[in-house]
Order: structure tokens, then C-alpha cells, then sequence
């Protein structure tokens, strides 16, 4: 496998040379791939010489690269597939690259089309197996021709945000993103712009000077106080060392904890389809599967039978962005489909685990993805590649055509890395030190 950034020229102009090194060393690539980008962002990156770099400008036909058993191919005319010696890549995983299959509007249905694809069909009849990437689709689309999904690899533009995106290539391509404004100081949790131009008037304008900062030289700026102070040092000095810190102490710690993770065909769920847990105490794992879309309510029976023969007064129930995802779908379907038991569904404590971690500890992290998080932190799953948006997808296709049925297999343990990657996350803060007593800083800033 390999890993390839792409840095789309307008998610990184302006930016200095310490910026974009802080790009390059989060993500650490084998390819820097670049595009429309300028000369002074281009020498920038060149200067770097821990990785190759490739500009997308310069190309005039195609380029490949072999690592392994992959190869990399990067197609910038459709003339160059003529040139492209096939053979040579039948026994290779192949991996695409190409900014000629764009996203177009159809004026007619409203509807974004494909435009370039015929630049795949030599593919399809030469190969049996291989990965598109698109620098020009936004990354986070995966639209399909014919029978091969096209991963967006492009600039994406979010509400506030440009994110840039890197892939680490295998069977089934896995893409992390950077939003491009978390970088330098910035890249600490919860800064900001005001509280950053605060810390640069005082000298501090780095996330270096920031490390070596003791939390009280700062509690007399407005509206910074002993968490905040706390917590930004201790990010910073996560990010630099690429470690875990914790911020607090540990509230779970005597509490019987139980790590949950739903599935659903979409994000306003018609089914819950698949309901892993993991219990703390017995170091159990248990899997809950409905495989006839039409029994939506089995399976919330047999969670809460769970439930009910193994949950006790201190027992917590913990899920990644569980406050706005699975404990609120989760409570609508045991009120629809199990009423009489809303009882105990409603008495169990019920933690976000999300913004647990958040509060306690200073990750190595930019993003509050549970992947992009567990990752960062070490987690290896047993299968990459698919996010919540595929599993639902699949499932949805299965919902229409009941005689197709996915790999149940891959779904499990899709969907059992979630459960499983919580775990190791709680694990890594509970073990991480305390670098400033809050209790000690507090007294600080009351006096």
C-alpha cells in the first residue's frame, strides 16, 4: 500500500513554508501529488525530500509508479492509453489516478452526470480489478460507472472549510481529510481565530512555543481559564509528540462500561439493521443482525433482552456521537416497535462518547472521526476502505432487492472495528499521563 496527498492549489495558497510542513508531516506520504497550485506553494513543497512530489500540470501523457504489488498510474490524456503496456499490470492492483472524469449538471434532471468515463472502458476490458481516483470530483463522492466506484479525490468545499484529502491505497481505497484550516496554531482544539491572535500579540506563534507554556501565563487573557489553558497546552503538545495526554481525571473508571455502535440504511434511518456492543467488564463483543429488512423490531427486542439481563445501576452505555445519532434512533424505534419497554431503555445512563474524549484528554488528532481518531492513535482495523454512508448504501440496495445479498461477513466486521475501536481509544486515555494538576492551576487562577 501506499499513501498519496493530493494538495489542490487553492486549499493551500498563502499558506507559509511551516504551514504546509505541517501538512506534509501530519499525513507523512509516500506521493505528494499537486494541482493548480503556484510557483511559490510549489517550491515549498519540493523542498521536502522525504517523499516524491508530483505535479498534475506537468504531466502530458501518464505517469506510473510500482510499489509492491501496486502500481500507481496517474492519467492526464486519454491518447496515453495506447502507450500503457497492460501486461505489466494484470497481476498488480491497480491504482487510478486521473483528473479527466469530471462531475457535470444535467440541466434537464437536475442531476450531476459523469463526463470522460469512456477513458475507463480500455480498463474494463483489460483488467478485472482495479481503483479510480478523480482529482477533479470533491472528495467524499464516490459516484459508480458501470460496475466501478470512482473515488473523489478533488478539492471539497464544506460550509467554512476546504479539506484536503489523502488515500492510502489497498484492495479498497481508504481517503482521510485534513480540514486545510487546521494548521499551526490553529490546528489546537477549539482555539480559534480570536484566542490564536490573542496568544500571537504575547509572542506565542507557534504550537512549539505554545508546549513549553505553563498553563497559568495565560489565565490572565480573557476568557481563558484553567480547562482551556489546560487543554490547549496539552493538544499542542499531543499533536507534537504524536501522543495521548489526559485533561481529567478518569469518571468511567469504577462504572461497568458498555461500547455500542448502530447501523442503518441512511442517516434518518427506516431500519436498524445491525447493533454491535462490547462489554468492558467481561471483555465480551456481541452482534445483533436483522437480515429480513422486514422484521424491524426483532432486532431492538433481542438488544434490549441484552440489555436488560446484563445492565445494573452503574452501567453505562457509551457511543461515538451517540447524543445525535445512535441513543436518539435508538430511542425512537424502542418507542415504536417495543413501547412497553421504553422503561428500561430510559433509565440507562447514557454517555456521548464523542465529546467524552473530548473533554478529557489532548489527542494526537484533527478530525473527531471516529476512524480518523482511532487511527491516529494506533487502531488497526481488519477491514478499511468503507464508512457509514457504504454500509447503508449496501444495506439499502439489499432492502430493493432482497435476492442480492451483501457480504455479511464484511458488514460484521465493518461494524465491529467501530465498537472495537472505542474501546481502544478509552483504553489509550485511561493510560495516558496528566501533565498539569487542573486542581493546581485552578488555585492559580483564583487567586
Amino acid at each position: 500500500m501506499m499513501k498519496v496527498l493530493h494538495l489542490p492549489g487553492r486549499a493551500i495558497w498563502g499558506y507559509s513554508e511551516d504551514e504546509i510542513d505541517d501538512i506534509l508531516t501530519y499525513f507523512e506520504p509516500d506521493i505528494t501529488l499537486t494541482s493548480d497550485v503556484r510557483e511559490k506553494e510549489r517550491m515549498m513543497i519540493e523542498r521536502n525530500f522525504s517523499y516524491e512530489s508530483i505535479h498534475m500540470d506537468d504531466l502530458s501523457s501518464f505517469n506510473e509508479r510500482y510499489l509492491g504489488n501496486e502500481v500507481l498510474l496517474l492519467l492526464k490524456e486519454k491518447h496515453s492509453l495506447s502507450n500503457m503496456n497492460f501486461e505489466d499490470y494484470r497481476d498488480r492492483r491497480v491504482v487510478l489516478i486521473t483528473d479527466m472524469i469530471k462531475e457535470d449538471m444535467d440541466p434537464k434532471k437536475f442531476d450531476f452526470q459523469l463526463i470522460n468515463t469512456s477513458v475507463l472502458d480500455r480498463f474494463e476490458r483489460e483488467l478485472e480489478d482495479f481503483n479510480v481516483l478523480s482529482t477533479k470530483i470533491e472528495t467524499g463522492k464516490k459516484p459508480v460507472y458501470n460496475k466501478n466506484r470512482i473515488y473523489g479525490f478533488g478539492l471539497s468545499r464544506g460550509i467554512e472549510e476546504i479539506k484536503i484529502p489523502s488515500v492510502v491505497t489497498g484492495k479498497r481505497p481508504h481517503i482521510e481529510t485534513l480540514n486545510a484550516n487546521k494548521v499551526g496554531l490553529s490546528a489546537v482544539p477549539g482555539l480559534g481565530k480570536r484566542f490564536s491572535r490573542e496568544l500571537e500579540r504575547r509572542g506565542i506563534e507557534s504550537r512549539q512555543d505554545l508546549c513549553f507554556l505553563d498553563p497559568s501565563k495565560i489565565l490572565d487573557c480573557e476568557g481563558i481559564g484553567p480547562y482551556r489553558s489546560t487543554k490547549w497546552i496539552s493538544s499542542a503538545k499531543a499533536i507534537e509528540d504524536k501522543d495521548v495526554y489526559r485533561i481529567k481525571k478518569n469518571d468511567l473508571e469504577d462504572k461497568h462500561r458498555i461500547f455500542i455502535d448502530i447501523e442503518t440504511d441512511s442517516l434518518k434511518p427506516s431500519i436498524i439493521w445491525h447493533i454491535g456492543l462490547y462489554d468492558d467488564r467481561t471483555g465480551e463483543y456481541r452482534s445483533f443482525l436483522e437480515k429480513d429488512p422486514r422484521e424491524k423490531g426483532r432486532i431492538i427486542e433481542q438488544f434490549l433482552d441484552y440489555l436488560e439481563a446484563n445492565v445494573e445501576a452503574g452501567s453505562i452505555l457509551l457511543a461515538w456521537y451517540g447524543k445525535k445519532f445512535d441513543f436518539e434512533h435508538l430511542g425512537r424505534f424502542v418507542e415504536r416497535y417495543a413501547p412497553e419497554r421504553k422503561p428500561l431503555w430510559d433509565k440507562i445512563q447514557k454517555i456521548d462518547f464523542m465529546y467524552w474524549v473530548d473533554k478529557h484528554a489532548a489527542l494526537p488528532c484533527r478530525s473527531s472521526k471516529l476512524e480518523s481518531v482511532a487511527s491516529r492513535l494506533g487502531y488497526e482495523p481488519d477491514l478499511v476502505g468503507l464508512d457509514g454512508g457504504d454500509v447503508g448504501r449496501i444495506y439499502s440496495t439489499y432492502m430493493e432487492d432482497m435476492s442480492k445479498e451483501p457480504d455479511w461477513n464484511e458488514l460484521k466486521t465493518y461494524a465491529r472495528d467501530d465498537v472495537v475501536a472505542m474501546k481502544y481509544i478509552y483504553d489509550k486515555v485511561k493510560e495516558a499521563p496528566i501533565l498539569y494538576d487542573m486542581d493546581e492551576v485552578n488555585k492559580q487562577y483564583l487567586r
